[in-house]
């Protein structure tokens, strides 16, 4: 929602959404005998490493640099650095009022310690990031910060607190919805421009920056991704970020892109030709299609990650290629991830619930993986498949 009397006119969650995720939240950390969660500042992927503070915090964006202190009951605190003055944080959300600016130079880590000291009783401490992030199974968070967590607080027991996030923002809210359903109009607004902007003789970028303009313009954040490809034949994959070459007759684009509105991340993909898309093309989006349909088939609860994967890639035969390409949607980094494949049993297992955001893009290509096309974007899952929140009719676009 946005505040009629908020002369910033910034779209945020309400006070009912807060409550509704810190008792979730809560619950889980009563359940695995977390006394406190920290979530350490980490900008990275599109910010999409942030996204923890912003779902307890309503702040981020713009690669903010937040930390997060969030206790199983008492007061959250947020760290913001000290380029960004408190005032700002207070401006920008309502529902934390612990607002502190690191101390040191840009340290985080010792300002989170001097207030993890103030909790009475603190036993384990749940720190995100130390493992199986979706994207980065490896883990996000410094040896640096868990060192000196370690060394100043000996009698406390560190844990994996990324599991217990992701678990906690799996099942979407209607107001979650209702900012997926905006974010993803954002980046269909953005696809229409490069189909107006996109013609022979203009430079990729030129196509590529309007896209960008267009998403701030309708409302959105940045950072937001714009994946993006162009070229005859066609380049073997997307990049992240366009050339200055002119675009030509014939060029193949392919595009990939998110609509972030108040933090909640929708995503879509389009495939676009300068003139007529060659016959195979045609070919290979009639089965992207029935794979994108399989899969929306299958979305609904009580179905598992793994078998929607092994479904869509069992569709490959002697002419086409047919790959998986499907992962969480919310505010950034969701599990689960099924990219080609899945990566692991944790992946594999995933049960899909209602309520639950993907964003679906089967990927079908040519043997040789010279020619390769995809269309996706964002559903929400019910208990008779999935629901699209676009509004795009799925097709090639062919600029005449």
């Amino acid at each position: 929602m946005i505040n009629p009397d908020d002369d910033l006119g910034i779209p945020k969650f309400s006070l009912a959404e807060r409550e509704r995720r810190w008792a979730r939240v809560r619950r889980l950390m009563e359940r695995d005998d977390v006394d406190a969660i920290f979530v350490p500042p980490h900008t990275g992927l599109f910010d999409t490493q942030q996204a923890n503070t912003r779902y307890l915090t309503g702040l981020g964006g713009n690669h903010w640099t937040l930390a997060t202190i969030f206790p199983v009951e008492g007061d959250v605190t947020v760290f913001t650095s000290a380029d960004v003055h408190p005032s700002v944080c207070m401006q920008r959300q309502d529902w934390v009022h612990d607002v502190r600016v690191m101390t040191g130079a840009w340290g985080f880590t010792r300002s989170v310690i001097q207030r993890l000291k103030e909790l009475r009783g603190l036993r384990r401490l749940g720190v995100f990031g130390l493992a199986g992030n979706t994207r980065f199974p490896e883990g996000t968070t410094s040896h640096g910060t868990v060192q000196l967590l370690r060394e100043e607080l000996p009698d406390v027991e560190l844990l994996n607190a990324t599991p217990l996030m992701a678990e906690a923002r799996f099942i979407k809210s209607p107001e979650e919805i209702a900012f997926l359903r905006k974010g993803t109009e954002i980046l269909e607004q953005a696809i229409d421009i490069a189909v107006q902007e996109a013609r022979p003789g203009v430079p990729e970028n030129i196509v590529y920056a309007h896209m960008v303009a267009s998403l701030v313009q309708a409302g959105g954040e940045l950072p937001a991704f714009i994946l993006w490809s162009a070229g005859s034949p066609q380049p073997l994959s997307n990049a992240y970020m366009p050339s200055r070459r002119p675009l030509r007759a014939g060029d193949v684009i392919m595009t990939e892109l998110q609509g972030r509105y108040a933090g909640c991340d929708a995503a879509g993909a389009q495939a676009l030709f300068l003139g007529r898309a060659p016959d195979e093309y045609h070919e290979m989006f009639e089965r992207q299609q029935e794979a994108v349909r399989i899969c929306h088939a299958m979305l609904r609860p009580g179905q598992s990650v793994g078998t929607i994967a092994e479904n869509l890639n069992d569709m490959t035969d002697e002419r086409f290629d047919v790959r998986v390409l499907m992962h969480g949607r919310g505010m950034g980094d969701d599990s689960p991830l099924a990219v080609f494949g899945v990566r692991d049993a944790a992946m594999a297992n995933w049960t899909v619930e209602e309520n639950s955001a993907f964003v679906v893009k089967p990927i079908v290509s040519t043997k040789d993986r010279s020619k390769w096309i995809y269309w996706g974007d964002t559903v929400i899952c019910t208990p008779w498949g999935a629901e699209r929140l676009g509004k795009r009719a799925p097709a090639i676009i062919e600029i005449l």
